[in-house]
This record gives C-alpha cells, sequence and structure tokens, in this order.
C-alpha cells in the first residue's frame, strides 16, 4: 500500500481499535497458478499452460486475538462451502483490510480556497492492512470459542438500559441447532507476521483549513460519522489546532 509519512500509523492501540470498532475485513488471497498437467487435472482442460493467479475475497467478521506470548491472530469463521478455505489451504499466505471512518471532502470546507482557488475534492479516510498465514480449524471447542468471543465483543457495543433488552449471549441458541451451524463452518486463524496502517486525515493542510472541514463535518454533517471523523482528525492532527 502507498502510504505517505505523514499519513502513516504504527501504533498498535490505533490498529486494534480499528479492527474492533470496524471488524468487518475483506479477507484476500490468489491461489497458486497450474500448469500443465496440474492445470488440466485441476479443471483448466481449455488452456492447460494458463500461469494466472485466481484472486479470491471474502467480506468476514474478525476477532483480534491477544495470546499470552503477546502474539496477535485474527480469528473468524467461513461457510464450509466457501471455495476460498481450498485456496488458503493452498496458498496460506493472505491480507485482510479494514476500513475505518471516511468522507468525502469538499473544496468548499477550505477557507483558503478564496484566496488560491487551488483545491479539489478529496476523501479522508482510514485502513488498516493485516498480513500473515492463514489455518482453517475444525475442531468445534475452538469455534464455540471463537463465536462466544466475536458475539460478546459486538452485544458489548449495544447500549445499556431496560429499553435495550439484555445482551445476547451463544449459549442461548438451542443446543441442536448450533451443532447443526456448526456443522456448516470451519475457523479460520490468521497468525500475523505485520501490519500495515493509513489515516489520511489532511495532515499536510494548514490548520486553518483543517479547523475549516472539522467545521465541515460539524454543520453540514452532525451525525455519528460527523462525530467520528473530527475525532479522528483532531486525534492524527500532528499540529496544534
Amino acid at each position: 500500500m502507498y502510504i505517505p509519512k505523514l499519513t502513516s500509523v504504527d501504533d498498535f492501540d490505533k490498529q486494534a481499535r480499528t479492527i474492533k470498532d470496524h471488524p468487518l475485513g475483506i479477507l484476500f488471497n490468489h491461489s497458486i497458478p497450474r500448469t500443465g498437467l496440474a492445470s488440466y487435472f485441476s479443471g483448466n482442460r481449455n488452456n492447460s499452460r494458463s500461469t494466472d493467479s485466481e484472486m479470491c475475497a471474502t467480506h468476514v467478521p474478525f476477532f483480534l486475538e491477544r495470546s499470552q506470548d503477546g502474539n496477535c491472530r485474527l480469528v473468524a469463521h467461513l461457510a464450509g462451502k466457501n471455495q476460498q478455505i481450498m485456496m488458503l489451504k493452498d496458498n496460506p499466505s493472505c491480507m485482510v483490510v479494514f476500513q475505518g471512518p471516511n468522507s468525502y471532502v469538499t473544496p468548499a470546507w477550505y477557507p483558503e480556497k478564496e484566496e488560491t482557488h487551488k483545491f479539489v475534492p478529496t476523501w479522508d479516510y482510514s485502513c488498516v492492512h493485516v498480513y500473515g498465514k492463514a489455518k482453517i480449524i475444525e475442531d468445534k471447542e475452538w469455534l464455540l470459542r471463537m463465536l462466544n468471543n466475536l458475539t460478546d465483543q459486538e452485544e458489548n457495543k449495544r447500549p445499556e438500559g431496560d429499553k435495550f433488552g439484555s445482551k445476547w449471549k451463544v449459549e442461548q441458541t438451542n443446543q441442536k441447532y448450533l451443532d447443526f451451524l456448526i456443522k456448516g463452518i470451519v475457523g479460520l486463524e490468521i497468525e500475523i507476521s505485520h501490519i500495515q496502517s493509513k489515516f489520511k486525515l489532511h495532515q499536510d493542510q494548514t490548520p486553518k483549513n483543517v479547523n475549516g472541514i472539522l467545521n465541515g463535518y460539524e454543520k453540514e454533517m452532525g451525525n455519528d460519522k460527523a462525530k467520528q471523523m473530527c475525532k479522528m482528525l483532531r486525534e492524527n492532527y500532528p499540529r496544534e489546532l
């Protein structure tokens, strides 16, 4: 990923928070190119000399698991019929992309626009790319632990109070029905090798323009997304506003 120095984020806590707050990642990997007889017997009979690699992507909610040894893993589950399972067994190298808050930015928000007219539309965003090796797991106890962790993480984001109802637990599911569902999924564990993250939030602009953008978010949007964008922009701007 292209990451200018000003937009690079190496703070693991920020990366982990993005994953926790926006757990629906996109899992990417590709199959190993097959040629000759290997290509023929894998089904590519029309072009036995093919060297193309098939790309695959699956949207998956993930849970970031921290082990006692300090290592981190991404865990999730896939439908048992997902063709990406075989691709991951064949080539476990993969990448997961997490998209944080993002928004269009109009040139109308820049106060200095009237002075130079050298501003064009852009996009504020944050993203985290996680790289690692995938392992497919079919152990029922592992799957139950993963489902509990992911469910508890998301249920804890729900508001408190009698009018919202109690937090739901996996154990509330009918056991036979739960057993039936678990038979249709496999676990996914990704041992993380490295993480890249980019928070593109006008770090290169003057405080005057950044305050104009904050004002635009607050006045024109004025919703939860605007609050997220303002918070993220203030946290990552390198100068005093």
